[in-house]
């Protein structure tokens, strides 16, 4: 008779793959009710009725699932191509991070008037100095990204997950205190950009050893032509042109993920099971762009130039999903032509318990 408590594990295990429960899931049913067997029949028969699998036991499971599904070089096709899109899309929001924060430094000069041949900084424009040596310390978190970015391509992950930790939490602690104080009015931008921030520093851990590793020349190298393709053309542009101040970081994320697409469209790699990987990367993006596009939305009712600002917003989404679409398309079909999982490839990569 099955009890209560395996019915609750069978349902965790359900998270994993289908192949991979076919093989295992017997074993691991039989490893983890050993695990729970006191000694005592009695307290063993109470446990078994009414307990319930504990959170490390959990999060083994979604931690085992999430490596089976985001394979590396050894996994069948399918989980490695999901595996490298997370790991490609993971790669390049980082560098974006760390290009605009690299940037910004051409914006604080600019804003401090340290640039001499740009125009004059309007006065609504003009640079306010921290308050304190604290706030200037907080300010700087940002730059964070840089680090977390090349400590990412060298492969030491858990050295990018710390980085990207002080470049993640004093946002979230200063979005929090200023709105619930009144500092600030309260607005979804920033939590939106922070929940992607999260996101992203989670998505670091589809990292692990065995992943294919990252080619380093290329990665390091788009970082400075980067910095000198985006963030100083704009501050230049953006300080001659004042009408281009409208576009904020979702719009200029629309306008960089359109721009790669377009150019993954137009490059024909003559293996066609390499661009698969990027097929899938620039659509998690794309969807990434347009979620983060559609929720800063609302902050716009209060602004002079709402009306131009929702316009120039909805010819952002209109572009990248026309850009978008075709290449989900094509990856989707792409990735189901690929062979299934074998239930015979796979093996047990965790402990039951």
């Amino acid at each position: 008779m099955t009890s209560r408590l395996e019915e609750r594990y069978r349902s965790v295990l359900r998270l994993l793959p289908a192949a991979y429960r076919q093989r295992w899931e017997e074993d691991m049913v039989a490893a983890y009710l050993d695990s729970v067997d006191t000694g005592d029949p009695e307290t063993t028969a109470d446990i078994l009725d009414c307990g319930r699998p504990n959170l490390s036991e959990v999060a083994s499971i979604v931690s085992l699932a999430v490596r089976l599904r985001l394979g590396g070089t050894d996994a069948p096709p399918r989980a490695y191509a999901r595996g490298q899109a997370v790991r490609l899309a993971t790669l390049a929001a980082v560098l974006a991070h760390a290009v605009m924060a690299t940037g910004g430094i051409a914006g604080t000069l600019w804003l401090s008037g340290s640039i001499a041949w740009l125009p004059a900084v309007p006065p609504d424009l003009a640079f306010t100095p921290p308050s304190s040596t604290w706030h200037a310390a907080w300010g700087l978190a940002g730059y964070a990204w840089v680090p977390a970015y090349v400590a990412l391509v060298l492969g030491h992950r858990r050295v990018a997950q710390a980085v990207a930790l002080l470049a993640v939490v004093p946002p979230l602690l200063t979005i929090a205190v200023t709105q619930a104080t009144g500092a600030a009015p309260l607005s979804a931008s920033p939590w939106a950009n922070g929940i992607v921030d999260v996101v992203l520093l989670l998505a670091m851990a589809a990292f692990p050893h065995g992943s294919t590793p990252v080619p380093r020349r290329p990665w390091l190298l788009a970082l400075p032509i980067g910095i000198l393709l985006v963030p100083v053309p704009l501050v230049a542009l953006q300080a001659a042109r004042p009408e281009l101040r409208l576009l904020d970081w979702p719009g200029l994320c629309c306008a960089l993920v359109t721009a790669a697409m377009l150019v993954h469209l137009a490059v024909r790699a003559p293996d066609r099971s390499a661009r698969l990987p990027w097929s899938l990367a620039l659509t998690l993006l794309t969807a990434a762009t347009l979620a983060l596009r559609l929720v800063t939305l609302p902050d716009y009712g209060g602004q002079a130039q709402r009306a131009a600002l929702l316009v120039l917003a909805g010819v952002q989404v209109v572009v990248v999903l026309a850009v978008g679409v075709p290449v989900a398309r094509r990856a989707v079909r792409a990735l189901r032509r690929l062979p299934p999982t074998p239930a015979g490839t796979l093996g047990p990569t965790a402990p039951a318990g």
